[in-house]
């Protein structure tokens, strides 16, 4: 039987030919994005003229005169919350300001007086920022601030609280206004008749509803599944198949937990979150299967009761995994094949810290996904525009992952800190589902990027595309080559070098042939006489 030949040249020789070839791939991966770039962007120059317009907002404090609260005839400052509205005298008259037109609110003491400040908002008062107000009517006048002063301090504290109060109060309903803004309004589900839905039971959801823990049922109707909360009828939530994005099955062969999770199109409402990531899950080890403290436990020795303990664990995993993925199927069946069954593939898995903690990233047949710690990670293969690898540098323990989506409207995804042993592994990876990718030593802003990105992006694909980024590793390479000139071998003929080397001793330096040269000078002298 002949042996295998494990040698380090062989092994070189079939990685650089591995690598060789990957290569190839990318450059026309890198080629194809380069063209859809331009055909997608193609007469789209965008101009001065294609800015949207900003638009300048008016705020409606009362409709009536009959709508002011009372005592403004006084004309004295009085704070309304309920229509969020100061009314403030001005040259007599009692003017509303609402408190959307407030910038901030200030309080001095300066001797016996107090004064309250108002700063108002008013167009190219802040330079750069995003809200900036437009000049309506370049002829109109503003005021940018109202000073009142009055003897009365604690009058004027009560006043100042109770602005500032209505102003943060209005900030945040105004951000939740913007983070509601996309989640739909789902249409009502369609319950199955004439006969009991399919049901999970003893399930737990993520995120969590309100009040105790509790497992419930999760059920598969016409058009949509439904989770009820055996605790209060109230608590349950619908998803609708035509909102579901994907669906992953993820077993507990090496995990606490079995998983069905599923990842939607736009968000919802679960209790009081927004979420496009919910998942469904039973523990795989009950504390009642646990024996530890239990008083069998003082009459079982011996590794085969260990062994039989083991063996029901397994068995029970096993009855987890299939009760669940047969679940998802019929999920997936229901929906009429608008979605399949995603399993993670761990073998390919990869660690790295999409936000805070150091997780498993598992690659699945559409997505990369991380189901098991929250903050959930659903990234979609196919929405991806190209991949780099930052902090790729000999000496470096871990690298970066950054994802640019075609969506360039869209924020970047990062996966930090991945070891450098998986580095080869993730390369394969992503040129085996067509993603191309880049390289580089150093961290790219990627906020200028990409804003130089949106806001012309047909000029950057004419200029070369993410060419750039292929162009900072290549020049990396040359600096590194042009470092290691220095120390080149010389371009002398083996013989020429040999004699060099030949007139030195290498014992102390001398030159080897300084003793002949003087036994030669003294015959020559011993002639002479």
């Amino acid at each position: 039987m002949a042996e295998r030949k494990k040698l380090r040249q062989e092994a070189k020789v079939v990685n650089e030919a591995a690598e060789l070839k990957r290569r190839e791939h990318q450059k026309k991966l890198h080629q194809k994005i380069q063209e859809e770039g331009q055909a997608r962007f193609a007469g789209e120059s965008k101009t001065e003229d294609d800015e949207k317009p900003a638009i300048f907002r008016r705020y409606e404090a009362y409709k009536r005169e009959s709508q002011f609260p009372v005592g403004v005839k006084d004309l004295r400052i009085t704070v309304d919350p309920k229509s969020q509205v100061v009314v403030v005298p001005i040259c007599g008259r009692p003017v509303p300001l609402h408190i959307n037109t407030l910038r901030n609110v200030s309080k001095n003491d300066e001797g016996e007086y107090v004064y309250v400040r108002l700063n108002l908002v008013t167009p190219g008062q802040i330079i750069g920022k995003k809200d900036e107000l437009p000049y309506e009517d370049a002829n109109a006048n503003f005021l940018h601030s109202l000073t009142y002063r009055s003897h009365d301090t604690e009058r004027m504290t009560d006043i100042f609280r109770s602005i500032q109060e209505m102003k943060r109060n209005a900030m945040k309903k105004e951000s939740e206004r913007k983070e509601l803004e996309d989640v739909v309004t789902q249409s009502n589900l369609i319950e199955v008749k004439n006969r009991r839905p399919l049901r999970l039971d003893n399930v737990f959801v993520r995120p969590a509803m309100e009040g105790k823990r509790v497992a419930g049922v999760l059920e598969i109707h016409q058009n949509g599944l439904r989770y009820q909360s055996p605790v209060r009828m109230d608590q349950k939530f619908d998803l609708l198949f035509n909102n579901i994005k994907h669906l992953f099955f993820q077993p507990c062969d090496h995990e606490l937990v079995v998983i069905v999770h599923v990842h939607l199109k736009q968000p919802i409402m679960v209790g009081k979150r927004k979420t496009k990531d919910v998942q469904f899950y039973r523990e795989a080890s009950d504390i009642q299967f646990d024996e530890t403290g239990n008083r069998k436990r003082k009459y079982r020795y011996g590794d085969e009761d260990e062994l039989e303990a083991e063996q029901e664990e397994r068995r029970r995993r096993h009855a987890l995994n299939k009760e669940f993925r047969a679940f998802s199927e019929r999920i997936s069946e229901t929906s009429n094949g608008a979605f399949d069954v995603d399993i993670p593939f761990r073998e390919l898995g990869f660690y790295g810290v999409p936000f805070r903690a150091n997780v498993l990233c598992q690659p699945t047949t559409d997505c990369l996904v991380q189901l098991i710690d929250p903050p959930f990670l659903v990234i979609t293969l196919a929405e991806i525009e190209i991949a780099h690898l930052e902090r790729v540098q000999f000496g470096l323990k871990n690298f970066d992952l950054v994802f640019v989506f075609k969506d360039f409207s869209r924020p970047v995804t990062h996966i930090n800190s991945i070891p450098m042993d998986s580095l080869e592994s993730v390369k394969d990876w992503l040129n085996e589902v067509e993603i191309p990718y880049s390289e580089g030593p150093l961290n790219l802003n990627w906020a200028t990027i990409m804003k130089t990105v949106t806001s012309d992006p047909h000029s950057f694909f004419e200029e070369g595309g993410w060419s750039f980024l292929d162009n900072e590793s290549d020049a990396d390479a040359s600096d590194v080559s042009e470092s290691e000139s220095d120390f080149q071998a010389s371009d002398l003929d083996p013989s020429d070098e040999s004699e060099v080397e030949s007139d030195f001793d290498d014992d102390d330096g001398s030159a080897s042939g300084g003793d002949e040269d003087d036994d030669e000078d003294e015959e020559d002298d011993d002639d002479e006489d």
